[in-house]
């Protein structure tokens, strides 16, 4: 059940959600040999779908999507911690920076 070093990536690129011809792309290989991978790779896990080459993922390497789960929580947390007036106040004294400056000019 061991996975070749390009069967790791592309399922790598299939559990961040990535379909064939965007793996293609990545990887600068051909639709079809990214679809062979992908076949392969089903078999060799006994997988069904893309889900379960994802979980199958995940769960080889757990480390990395903690991490990787880690920054998107925060970088969430970041997005709602803003306050709607801290933002409008920012962008108020930005329109008048760029008043000032066409005044001048």
């Amino acid at each position: 059940m061991k996975l070749t070093n390009q069967e790791q990536r592309v399922s790598k690129l299939i559990a961040f959600g990535f379909s064939e011809k965007e793996i293609a792309a990545k990887l600068f290989i051909a639709e079809s040999t990214v679809h062979t991978h992908t076949k392969n790779i089903r078999k060799k896990i006994k997988a069904r779908s893309a889900v379960d080459v994802a979980r199958f993922y995940i769960l080889q390497n757990p480390k990395q999507f903690f991490i990787t789960t880690l920054l998107v929580v925060v970088q969430m947390f970041s997005v709602f911690i803003v306050q709607d007036d801290q933002v409008r106040r920012f962008a108020r004294r930005s329109n008048a920076s760029r008043k000032q400056i066409c005044l001048t000019v």
